[in-house]
């Protein structure tokens, strides 16, 4: 009998690859069941694409997203996408793209396909820290996603020029995408001498330091977070680091902190902690 991973699969598949009697086989030994109609789990391992098949569709959109790594928002639903019959006989719910529907698929969709269903589940800053991700982790190109909206809203191909593909984390899209609807000018992944790279430096002194111990989880990086904000600090900067929960649980709040140092001007001046004026390794945001 050919191999197959455990996962979820068209019974049509599972028929042509292992063939009908190894396939029944399986299943009166139960190391696979039936989800529904048409599909079947091999093996009994959590998978992300159970729930999304029970409901009568695949794992996609935001979900799907989320299962092959990329940055997404906060979500606690599956996100399923369902053929024709499915959303005219099924409760669901179900995302739907922009564009023709798809008619092929597996269990859990690709990137490319997730992102064309994902643009109605995630609001203007979702759609940025999700396609900064693709780019930064080399899943998509900004060209194959400017080509993947040509026919989407328009509302979503006005946000192509707000994709930085140097953003390293979902938090960084989060923030830079905020001060940017502000029209604050600022620059990510500053090196700067004595220093390192900083997330975002808005002018020439006020960094913003995303995650910290809450991330990273052990001591050895803290210590070295700790090493760089004092680093910093010394050379003039002003340093607002923010965690994980301020910048996606508490937003508003994290957002005016920031923009109350903005308007007293911490961009603009160095620090009384200053000791020497640093050379910028590249040229600041002003």
């Amino acid at each position: 009998m050919n191999e197959i991973p455990f996962g979820v699969y068209p019974t049509s598949r599972l028929y042509q690859t292992l063939g009908r009697a190894s396939v029944e086989k399986l299943l009166r030994e139960r190391k696979a069941r039936v989800l529904r109609r048409g599909w079947i789990q091999v093996g009994d391992r959590q998978d992300p694409a159970v729930e999304a098949v029970r409901r009568g569709g695949v794992l996609s959109c935001v979900s799907a997203l989320d299962y092959h790594g990329v940055s997404v928002p906060e979500h606690h639903d599956v996100h399923v996408r369902g053929n024709r019959w499915a959303v005219s006989n099924r409760r669901g719910p179900f995302c739907r793209r922009f564009g023709r529907p798809e008619s092929e698929y597996g269990a859990i969709d690709d990137v490319a396909t997730a992102l064309a269903h994902s643009v109605h589940c995630l609001d203007d800053e979702g759609i940025v820290v999700v396609c900064d991700s693709l780019v930064y982790l080399g899943m998509m190109s900004f060209d194959e996603i400017e080509h993947l909206f040509r026919s989407a809203p328009g509302r979503v191909r006005r946000l192509l020029d707000k994709i930085d593909g140097r953003a390293m984390s979902g938090q960084e899209s989060m923030i830079r995408f905020r001060l940017l609807r502000e029209n604050v000018k600022l620059d990510i992944q500053v090196k700067i001498a004595g220093v390192g790279t900083v997330d975002i430096l808005i002018g020439r002194w006020l960094i913003v330091e995303l995650d910290g111990f809450e991330f990273h989880g052990d001591r050895p990086h803290f210590t070295s977070d700790r090493i760089r904000i004092t680093d910093a600090q010394n050379l003039g900067y002003h340093l607002l680091p923010f965690s994980y929960d301020q910048v996606v649980l508490d937003k508003d709040k994290t957002h005016e902190r920031i923009m109350t140092a903005i308007r007293n001007g911490a961009h603009m001046r160095r620090s009384v902690l200053a000791g020497v004026v640093p050379e910028m390794t590249t040229e600041p945001a002003w």
